[in-house]
């Protein structure tokens, strides 16, 4: 599962296991699909495990393509319901599908940060990490 540099898994987990302590509220994770990456059964079940004792809804995000500023491409409809059946049949997480709307013009979520690189920045390289996507 790929994590993010600046947050340890470990440090966020303990976090979120405090905040639900004190709030009593149910935790929303938005995770995004990313096709190859982190949306194979073994995902879902990692995802599970890690969640199965926190009171969530994961939020399922297929990911939008931005054309070729980005290595990651787009989940399948297919893996994102087999997904979403493990997280619910398995582990009992509750989860949703984010609808895609907009992607037909460029307009879904993540796909309007920018349209080109921007050559003045010197590095038109490809995306190796969505959390290298800067303005």
């Amino acid at each position: 599962m790929p994590a993010a540099r600046a947050f340890p898994l470990e440090k966020l987990m303990n976090s979120l296991q405090e905040y639900q302590k004190k709030s009593l509220q149910k935790i929303l994770i938005e995770y995004i699909m990313l096709d190859g990456v982190n949306d194979e059964e073994k995902h879902a079940h990692l995802l599970g495990k890690l969640l199965e004792t926190f009171e969530v809804v994961v939020n399922l995000i297929p990911f939008n393509s931005i054309g070729t500023l980005s290595q990651f491409k787009p989940t399948s409809e297919q893996k994102v319901f087999n997904f979403q059946k493990i997280l619910r049949g398995t582990y009992d997480i509750r989860t949703t599908v984010r609808k895609q709307m907009g992607e037909d013009i460029s307009g879904a979520c993540g796909q309007l940060v920018i349209n080109a690189p921007d050559k003045s920045l010197g590095n038109a390289d490809p995306l190796t990490d969505i959390e290298d996507l800067v303005i």
